[in-house]
């Protein structure tokens, strides 16, 4: 695919955004859990991993080797999985209560699997002899 490593970088880009956005709301607590900010849960930061993951996806998209697009892959898969990790952590019910989801919740997931089908489409110039 000819824009793949573009919209590949784009798409990393938007995962960063969506890091920062609302993921899950406690209304009894009335605590909003972003990436970043998790209030006075113990969930971690699960945007840093993102944000690492990320960084080396946009790093490894704009190198035009062949081995770069391979590692780009596993970091893409890492950060697959870590948001699937995060749905299911941040989403589970506790105690009788579920928190809310949001739409960057979703987006996270679909974004990061958009991010590992761009992985597997690089555009890689063929010597012809």
């Amino acid at each position: 695919m000819k824009y793949s490593q573009t919209i590949g970088l784009m798409l990393t880009a938007f995962l960063l955004f969506l890091t920062t956005q609302p993921l899950v709301i406690i209304e009894s607590r009335q605590w909003v859990i972003t990436g970043w900010k998790v209030a006075e849960t113990n969930f971690g930061q699960p945007g840093k991993f993102m944000l690492y993951m990320g960084v080396m996806n946009i790093i490894l998209f704009a190198l035009p080797y062949i081995p770069a697009k391979r590692f780009n892959m596993v970091f893409a898969i890492l950060n697959f999985s870590w948001t699937i990790r995060n749905f299911l952590i941040l989403s589970a019910c506790a105690m009788g209560e579920c928190p809310q989801k949001q739409w960057a919740l979703y987006a996270c997931i679909l974004v990061s699997f958009a991010i590992l089908i761009m992985t597997f489409l690089p555009k890689i110039e063929v010597n012809k002899k």
